[in-house]
């Protein structure tokens, strides 16, 4: 049975009465704690990426790594490409690879070059959970002849989800301009995952919060656990 939206939305709406206003937008933030869950069994560690109803009222900042006619498209879309040169040059310097990966969001590549770009940034998207996934657990990585635009949409709505070392998940659901109704349903679509794919479902989940980047955390009176 989903999180019921309402102690969602009183939660939201506590945290943007609560947050001190900034001179940029601060994201919002959700804290999952789980428990029961034995990480030491791979069949029970999570990474793969959800997507929500709504965008993340920021924009996401999204690189795609490509050559031929699927890095010019992607480059007429204003997109910043990067192509197989320039994989090699960053994976030669880890520091100026740290910067560029710190710098996006989400990272697209074509399949063709996915050998290059685990080899070259392998070592820095991994750890930040940004490597590209392939299905069934995202759609990150891409035939030549892909349609980007209906991609790129898609990943304006993503967000990854990891459960690997330590029993509590956090990721981004949204923006602080946006309507507590939807950040609300991107949360439900969360934790709907989660009632999916958690081996007890919501009783696996010791309790849900919400914060926004400098903002205090609320917890979220759901009937969970």
């Amino acid at each position: 049975m989903p999180v019921n939206l309402a102690p969602i939305i009183k939660a939201v709406d506590e945290l943007k009465e609560k947050s001190k206003k900034r001179n940029f937008i601060q994201s919002v933030d959700l804290a999952v704690n789980i428990k029961d869950v034995d990480l030491k069994q791979p069949k029970n560690r999570i990474n793969t990426e959800v997507f929500l109803p709504h965008e993340l009222g920021k924009g996401s900042k999204i690189c795609v790594v490509a050559s031929g006619d699927l890095g010019i498209r992607a480059k007429n879309m204003g997109l910043t490409v990067l192509d197989k040169d320039e994989l090699g040059k960053l994976g030669s310097d880890k520091k100026s690879a740290k910067k560029f990966v710190r710098d996006y969001d989400v990272f697209i590549a074509g399949v063709d070059l996915m050998p290059t770009l685990a080899k070259s940034l392998g070592p820095v998207l991994g750890p930040t959970g940004k490597m590209p996934l392939g299905p069934p657990k995202g759609r990150g990585i891409i035939p030549p002849n892909a349609d980007l635009n209906p991609i790129i949409d898609l990943y304006k709505k993503m967000v990854r989800i990891r459960l690997r070392k330590s029993l509590v998940i956090n990721c981004k659901v949204g923006s602080e301009k946006m309507s507590s109704q939807d950040l609300a349903e991107n949360i439900q679509s969360i934790t709907n995952y989660l009632e999916e794919n958690l081996e007890s479902g919501l009783r696996n989940i010791a309790k849900l919060g919400v914060k926004t980047t400098m903002g205090p955390y609320i917890k979220i009176e759901a009937k969970v656990g």
